[in-house]
């Protein structure tokens, strides 16, 4: 079960969530940068994907846009135009930010790229599927955390060629600002503005019961999200997750609540631990050119529940019985007690059942735990009694000793047999029928028995098996 966060760039970011885990803003999103408008700056820049629309955010720092124009022509006429990315350091010029290429000098005008960047004069960067690389500028360059400052970004364009402005470093360019969310992995345009400021949303999400439920139970999801003025709650919908999986999607009412039940969620482990569940509301506004989406996040245990185990085996005694909760969840862990009328005779999946349990009433108890969260309320197989064992089997054969002659004492050994403990009784034989009388290991042959053949049946008995029985192989009897 379990996250999907872009925890590189969430570690490399310096964030004032991090002392809320329940809670993810974009707070100053649309705030304008402190530098801004940037006095080295000759223009704006305009961000646009493949397909020549305009990009203001999205969810990829490896590539944010495809394109970035100029908001003006280049006055030293210049016809390559390269990608920057720089990062703003508090009570430090503009010109003196770290800054690093982000790509290759493309030539502009491109007649090649979609329109309406095919006709512009102003330079246009062209940029390969590697470029424009936040995630890797980030990793490299702690971001800051000052107010205005945090998690901020900004993006040039210089431009080079015949009179170009200049390269990498130098104090005129064309730029604009994003800002990351290092929680959700998106990033969002704060300057210049497109078609008007973006009011910045934030979403927080409770469950009922607050903080653990058991599997199967009703578990009410509620989120509330507002804008930045704390005073409006712009329309949209809430779509709730677990682990990045799909609970549902609610609209936000005129407070900005949305509410979701549902019994769908799958167990997990205490926060914390390995297994663990995050549970997760994300606000899509309606308008998007007003308001931005947000997300809040909120650890979460959900306590499995056993289901009525089933028995599989022959119910006879000496034969293994099995236990089984069915298919568990991923780190599910079921233990099981097995019950001979009410008295505990065993734990684990199967047992070979001991003769003491023929014609009792066999159960299976089981109970399930994810990581070191409770146990579960036990549940019960469905009774079985117990038949009677196979009969006992010889593994190797009874046999006779002694020298077979009259007046000497002939001795049965029972061998061995299928079963420990049992018990045995005898039975002599002469030319295969009963001696009356002869039922011990030893026998004295008498004159009668000259020449004939003797031979001892042996019986093995244990409590809760059929008798087995055995014949040694027979004898002559000698003078």
């Amino acid at each position: 079960m379990r996250n999907f966060r872009p925890m590189a760039i969430a570690a490399a970011l310096a964030i004032a969530a991090a002392a809320a885990p329940l809670l993810i803003t974009t707070a100053s999103a649309a705030s304008t940068p402190p530098w801004e408008p940037d006095p080295n700056a000759l223009g704006t820049l305009t961000f646009y994907n493949s397909a020549g629309q305009v990009v203001t955010s999205g969810s990829d720092l490896s590539h944010l846009f495809d394109y970035a124009e100029a908001s003006t022509t280049d006055p030293t006429s210049g016809t390559k135009a390269t990608l920057v990315f720089a990062a703003p350091v508090p009570n430090t010029p503009t010109g003196n930010f770290t800054a690093q290429q982000e790509s290759a000098s493309t030539n502009f005008p491109n007649a090649s790229a979609p329109a309406p960047l095919n006709t512009t004069t102003n330079p246009v960067v062209t940029l390969a599927s590697s470029d424009a690389n936040l995630a890797a500028f980030i990793q490299a360059n702690m971001p800051q955390t000052a107010p205005g400052f945090a998690n901020v970004f900004q993006i040039r364009v210089v431009t080079s060629g015949p009179g170009g402005v200049g390269t990498v470093g130098l104090n005129e360019y064309w730029d604009a600002d994003v800002m990351v969310d290092p929680n959700t992995g998106t990033w969002t345009e704060t300057y210049p503005q497109q078609g008007g400021i973006i009011q910045t949303t934030t979403t927080t999400l409770e469950a009922s019961p607050a903080n653990s439920a058991t599997q199967g139970s009703q578990v009410t999801l509620t989120a509330t999200e507002v804008a930045a003025d704390l005073t409006t709650h712009p329309a949209g919908n809430i779509e709730f997750f677990q682990d990045g999986f799909s609970l549902g999607t609610a609209p936000v009412n005129s407070s900005g609540v949305a509410t979701l039940p549902t019994s769908t969620l799958l167990p997990s482990a205490p926060p914390g631990q390995p297994n663990a569940t995050t549970l997760k509301a994300t606000f899509t506004p309606g308008d998007t050119s007003s308001f931005s989406p947000s997300s809040g996040t909120l650890p979460y245990e959900v306590d499995p529940v056993a289901t009525t185990p089933t028995l599989s085996g022959p119910h006879r005694v000496g034969a293994k019985e099995t236990c089984s909760e069915g298919a568990l969840d991923f780190g599910v862990v079921a233990s099981y007690t097995w019950k001979a009328n009410g008295t505990k005779i065993g734990t684990g999946s199967s047992i070979v059942l001991p003769g003491s349990t023929y014609k009792q009433t066999l159960t299976c108890t089981a109970t399930v735990h994810d990581g070191t969260g409770p146990t579960s309320a036990p549940a019960i197989s469905a009774p079985v009694t117990v038949s009677l064992g196979s009969a006992l089997k010889a593994t190797k054969r009874p046999t006779l000793s002694g020298t077979h002659r009259v007046g000497r004492l002939e001795t049965v050994h029972p061998g061995t047999w299928s079963q420990k403990n049992a018990r045995f009784t005898y039975q002599w034989l002469l030319n295969g029928r009963v001696i009356r009388g002869a039922t011990h290991t030893t026998l004295r042959l008498t004159r009668a028995e000259r020449g004939k053949k003797i031979s001892c049946r042996v019986t093995a008995h244990l409590a809760g098996f059929a008798n087995g029985v055995a014949t040694t192989a027979s004898v002559r009897v000698t003078s």
